[in-house]
Order: C-alpha cells, then structure tokens, then sequence
C-alpha cells in the first residue's frame, strides 16, 4: 500500500454538527499538535442550526490550507466522507467536533503507523467532565504497541475505539469507500469493519482523545440507537463481503444475537427464556444460514425498546 499523498503529511478531518460550544477548543487543540509534517484542515458543516459554520469560519481565520465546505444536512458518515474525498495528504486525523486531541497525538500515532504496513494507529481515550483539568500536553516517549495482525473478529466484538482516537492512511479509507453511509451516524464501525478485513491495526498505549462524559446531542450516549447502528452496519458488512469465512460470519451472528438478548433480557422486554434467547441459541447450535439478514433483524431489539430516529433506518 503506497501513500496517496507524499511524506508525511496529516489531513485533519472534523465533521461538524450543531457543536457550536465545543468548536473554539477543539479547534485549537488541532491547532496546537506538536510535529514537523505538512497539514491540511477539512472542515464539513452538516446543515448545523446553531452557528457552528460562522464558529468555523472565524475560528480558522488565516489557517493555511484550509477547506470549509457546508451541506444540507446528511449525517456524519457523509460527512466524513466527503471528508475524505477532499482529503490530498497522505494521512487523515480524524477529530469528534467535541473531543480534544492531545498536543502530541498526531505525532504519537503518525510516528507508530508511517514505517509500517498497518492502514492505521489508534490511541487511548479518557472520558472527563466539565470543570476537570486535563493534561492535554502528556507525551509518551515510544509507547507500547501492539499490532493487531487481523483485527476483523476484534472490530466484530467490539467497537474498537471512536474517529478522535485513530490515524489512517488516506489511501486506505479511499479504496473501501470511506463510511457506509447508509448508516448515517457512528461513522466509524463501519469504516472500522471495512479496514480490519484488509489490513493490521496497530494500538498505541498511550492517551490521545479525551471525550466529554456528556455532551448534549451525542448520539453516542443513547446505547439502544448506538448498538442498533453497529448491528445494522455488521449486517450490510457481512452482505457487501459474501466470501467472508464462514466462522468470521457465525461469529459475527453470534456477537449480533448475544448484543439482542442483553439488551432486551436487562431491560425486562422478555424472560431468560424469551424469543431473543433461542434466536442466540440458534446461531449457537449453527441453525443460521442467511447470516447478514439473522443481524438485520437483530436491530428489532433495540428499535423496539429505544425508537429509531429521525433520519435513520433500523
């Protein structure tokens, strides 16, 4: 895999919605990563409604190599998207338009991933809350590393880690066609899917995204509509790679049904022993053979306990 820029160079990518508030910091928290590459800041306004685009504007007054563009509202996977077709370095820093980026992540992650066939770095997260005091200057000299050689089943488990946590090579993100837009929000599992199954993941030990505990509007913090938009992106997944093996795809039924009888069972939607309980055990005992349309139905789990939102589809 051949870099599709040259050098060195890191294009920040911050899909933007109605973040107005956080804007000023985590802008200037881009502004301030340490290193000696070459930058270039693609800013994408989602249609916000409260000012963020003026936010942008005035806040990257006289940054150099520097793209706003605004669009109607289409979710954040197609804002990221467009993201990264405007991205021309050879790395994309992906950035939550509400999470602060430490001073040295760039350079953490970029030293880590450059020399390697790896398609992208991630670091730590640490969640805090309004009023903290945060360390946004902490420096890791050669952190561990641990390379994940295929990290499919790792991505099928679990989300391995949110946009402001990674580094990825801009050549990569192109050739698998970026985020599943279908799936309007959690931009970053299907892109995650996509990635695992061509290329190693490599995990740096050490702290380079701090999240807000809560911040209004994230749909994040809505765990049924969250786990609903990772089980429907694993089933359009599994449907778009038909030559998956077949005990990467039992596996991924099993992730998707185990997720559904959790949910519901905790929630009081059934008993030990309701219909969600023998679907898991169906995929267990090897009985599934459509695998992408088993995970589809998943979702009905948490549609019907969280309600899908506007501008989504379960």
């Amino acid at each position: 895999m051949t870099a599709s820029g040259t050098g060195d160079g890191v294009s920040y990518v911050v899909p933007v919605y109605n973040k107005a508030r956080y804007l000023p910091r985590v802008l200037a928290q881009i502004a301030r990563q340490q290193g000696a590459f070459r930058r270039q800041f693609v800013l994408i306004d989602d249609g916000s409604t409260d000012g963020s685009l003026e936010v942008l504007r005035e806040a990257t007054r006289g940054w150099e190599n520097c793209i706003i563009e605004s669009q109607a509202n289409a979710g954040s996977a197609a804002a990221t998207n467009r993201g990264i077709a405007l991205a021309r370095e050879a790395f994309i820093k992906f950035v939550d338009a509400d999470d602060l980026i430490g001073d040295h992540a760039t350079a953490m992650l970029l030293t880590s991933l450059r020399d390697t066939d790896a398609c992208l770095a991630y670091g730590e997260a640490v969640r805090y809350a309004e009023g903290d005091t945060l360390d946004l200057q902490c420096y890791a000299v050669d952190p561990p590393v641990v390379r994940h050689e295929a990290p499919l089943r790792a991505a099928i488990r679990n989300s391995m880690f949110n946009p402001s946590q990674f580094l990825a090579r801009t050549e990569a993100a192109k050739a698998v066609g970026g985020c599943d837009a279908r799936v309007v929000h959690s931009q970053e599992y299907g892109l995650t899917l996509r990635l695992a199954w061509r290329w190693p993941f490599l995990q740096v030990k050490a702290p380079v995204a701090w999240l807000p505990r809560e911040s209004p509007g994230r749909l994040s913090t809505n765990e049924g509509r969250q786990l609903q938009r990772v089980t429907r992106s694993l089933a359009l997944f599994l449907a778009d790679h038909p030559g998956l093996p077949a005990d990467v795809r039992r596996y991924a039924c099993v992730r998707a049904a185990g997720r559904a009888y959790k949910y519901v069972y905790r929630r009081g939607g059934e008993g030990i022993l309701g219909a969600w309980f023998w679907r898991y055990l169906a995929v267990q005992l090897g009985l599934v053979q459509d695998a992408p349309a088993f995970i589809e139905a998943c979702c009905l789990a948490f549609r019907s306990a969280e309600g899908t939102p506007p501008g989504e589809t379960a």
